[in-house]
């Protein structure tokens, strides 16, 4: 009997390694094609063939942005009709034959309708997580399993940068375009083998769902048997409205790192290949956040969290207002760009966590069998708000370059909108942990 119990122990614990090694691994496929679209910027607008300038460039962002609104809302639902794992497999492919696409284009509008692609493909990667997941564990884990997986997105950015950025010195923005394309594909292939839907397909038993908290209104089956009641739920929930708005202004916030090789070459006069890795500050700052603050998240009592990712969030504040005070390219030393180099590193490391961890954490808690969809409409919101502001940013960069006046303006506009997330997000969390103390006192009751 403990050999028959030991040995299902030891099969759970490695298919579980195994779900967040492909989860891991196929996100960092997703990333690497977004990661090369954003290296690849600076040349892009330099190439007479590519037809876009910075204005161009912020209109291509807004239409990825405009893509990943349509496709949180299409993958959402998805994730709860066709599981996961397809949807994971399906993301990806998608994504890995649009980045080949995108570096063979010439044309603006075609550029315009790979991005949305692009993009819409990327964002079945959250809510497919969402549903694998909380298939696969138990609610008291979901914290630290979102703070590892949400590292992918930072690891390859990081290694995107460095890496893809060195391309760039030997090889054109195109290649590099087809190169992270087929290194995407290749992982569908492996990924195809090694991702599991749920534990029963396996012979294991599905993890317990105790320590979740208690839906906040009647019997579960009232709102989520339906799509139409499901929604309504959501929608008079106080709660889900104060995230979606916090994570409209987070997002944007995060869509920064998408200018930073042009930022660095134009404020630094850095080459191209120099912008691409100087620019992996963002994501390593990032990656060292996420690691710290999700090891810690399940760990810290509730009642903290406000206080603690608020104040991280006035960091990153901080750290833009030091980008603000240096001086533009004709004044700029090698210590100037060191100071913004880490002011970078600081700036993502600020922001992350709160941009990752509480948003996935809150989407399987509240949205239980509906957490794709839920997740799917948090996001939503957000890349909506990234596709009315990116376009102004391009146009406002493209000035920039124009007068030669610096980023001044840019970064006034980041502070503020810095500003407005650490209210936002605290108000957030404090809104989450009275749901759930209210929640747990009618466990209690029950």
């Amino acid at each position: 009997m403990t050999t028959n119990t030991d040995d299902s122990s030891t099969h759970r614990r490695r298919h579980e390694a195994i779900t967040v090694a492909s989860m891991y691994a196929g996100y960092a496929g997703l990333m690497l094609c977004r990661t090369a679209m954003t290296v690849a910027s600076p040349g892009m607008i330099e190439d007479p063939t590519s037809g876009l300038t910075e204005a161009g460039f912020g209109e291509l962002l807004a239409y990825g942005a405009g893509g990943a609104l349509a496709g949180k809302l299409v993958t959402g639902v998805g994730a709860d009709l066709i599981g996961g794992r397809r949807l994971f497999l399906l993301a990806l492919a998608s994504m890995a034959t649009v980045t080949v696409a995108f570096g063979a284009s010439s044309s603006h509008a075609v550029f315009m309708l790979l991005s949305f692609a692009a993009q819409a493909s990327k964002a079945g990667g959250w809510p497919a997580m969402a549903k694998l997941i909380s298939s696969w564990f138990e609610p008291a884990r979901h914290g630290r399993l979102w703070g590892v997986v949400s590292t992918s997105s930072r690891v390859t950015s990081l290694l995107s940068h460095l890496a893809l950025g060195g391309l760039l010195a030997w090889l054109s923005w195109r290649s590099i375009l087809y190169f992270a394309g087929a290194l995407a594909m290749a992982l569908v292939a492996a990924l195809y083998f090694s991702f599991i839907e749920k534990p029963a397909d396996v012979g294991l038993a599905a993890p317990s769902q105790t320590d979740a908290p208690a839906p906040d209104a009647g019997a579960p089956e009232r709102w989520e048997t339906t799509l139409r009641s499901t929604a309504w739920y959501f929608v008079k929930s106080p709660p889900v409205w104060m995230i979606c708005v916090a994570i409209m202004a987070l997002t944007v916030q995060m869509e920064f790192q998408s200018f930073l090789p042009i930022y660095l070459t134009q404020s630094f006069g850095l080459e191209h290949w120099k912008a691409g890795m100087a620019a992996s500050a963002f994501p390593a700052g990032s990656l060292l956040s996420l690691l710290i603050v999700g090891f810690a998240y399940d760990r810290v009592p509730r009642r903290m969290l406000p206080r603690a990712l608020g104040l991280l969030l006035g960091v990153g504040v901080l750290a833009v207002v030091v980008l603000r005070g240096l001086p533009i390219q004709e004044e700029a030393s090698s210590v100037d760009l060191a100071i913004a180099v880490a002011a970078l590193f600081t700036f993502g490391f600020a922001i992350s966590p709160a941009y990752y961890i509480p948003m996935g954490v809150f989407a399987i808690e509240f949205g239980r069998s509906r957490s794709g969809i839920l997740i799917g409409i948090i996001d939503a919101f957000g890349y909506g708000a990234a596709m009315v502001v990116m376009p102004m940013a391009g146009r406002l960069v493209e000035e920039i370059r124009i007068t030669g006046e610096g980023w001044g303006p840019f970064l006034d506009l980041l502070a503020a909108l810095s500003l407005v997330s650490v209210a936002l997000m605290t108000i957030f969390l404090v809104l989450q942990q009275r749901w759930f103390e209210r929640n747990q006192a009618l466990t209690r009751r029950a």
